[in-house]
């Protein structure tokens, strides 16, 4: 799982699947998790390497086979969770699985907040970041945000309290069927609610990343198999 210290022991509870809510919002699923109490049954495993070996059977790990360079931070762009940071992050991401993780990583810290981005904020993501064949509520980021009001998470979080998501300690993992252009990723990273990292809250969030215009655009949020990610996810190696 990934979740594990050097000494064995979870940094903090990171069982993927309990009481979850699931949210819909511009066009995309969140999960967001209530976790219970105690330590994870999980079996402890080393530091993550900035590679992963392929599989015998020639398919992909999820962890980004044969892809050279750093290992996905969960930061890349800068810890802001602005609009410019979603386009440094997309500017500076490679054409790999790497890239592509890192660039669904800063869009779901940028929109998956509260209070949300500005309205203009929202609207460059749309028009920059988002695939040519994404549905209008990804195209639209302002008005489907607008028609969400100030309880985006159902309740996991109250109503109207701030709160955003950090990857330190979050997983990655993308789909088998990913191709160069065109990769699944599934992600978990931590609520931080009124400034501080909750112990036991965790979103879950998707989305297909499709190479156009030599940069990687949202075109879809996904559904994330949990168990997949849980037991197969690999550790973001910095995350803010």
């Amino acid at each position: 799982m990934r979740m594990y210290t050097k000494a064995g022991r979870s940094r903090w509870p990171y069982v993927i699947g309990a009481a979850v809510v699931v949210v819909a919002v511009a066009g995309g699923i969140v999960y967001s998790s209530a976790q219970p109490s105690g330590e994870p049954t999980a079996t402890a495993s080393s530091e993550p390497t900035p590679t992963a070996s392929a599989p015998s059977g020639g398919g992909s790990s999820g962890a980004g086979d044969g892809d050279e360079g750093l290992a996905p931070t969960g930061c890349l762009g800068g810890q802001d969770r602005n609009a410019l940071m979603v386009s440094d992050a997309q500017k500076a991401a490679s054409h790999t699985t790497f890239g592509a993780v890192e660039v669904a990583t800063s869009f779901y810290r940028f929109y998956w907040q509260y209070p949300y981005a500005p309205a203009d904020q929202l609207d460059a993501v749309s028009s920059a970041v988002i695939g040519s064949n994404a549905p209008d509520s990804f195209k639209q980021l302002s008005t489907s945000f607008e028609a969400v009001g100030d309880n985006p998470t159902g309740g996991k979080v109250a109503a109207g309290t701030p709160f955003h998501m950090s990857t330190t300690n979050g997983l990655w993992r993308v789909s088998e069927e990913s191709t160069p252009d065109r990769i699944i990723v599934s992600l978990a990273a931590g609520y931080v609610i009124d400034g501080a990292l909750s112990p036991t809250e965790v979103g879950v969030g998707g989305f297909v990343m499709v190479w156009e215009n030599d940069a990687w655009h949202v075109e879809s949020g996904i559904s994330p198999d949990q168990d997949l990610l849980a037991a197969g996810g690999t550790r973001y190696t910095g995350g803010c």
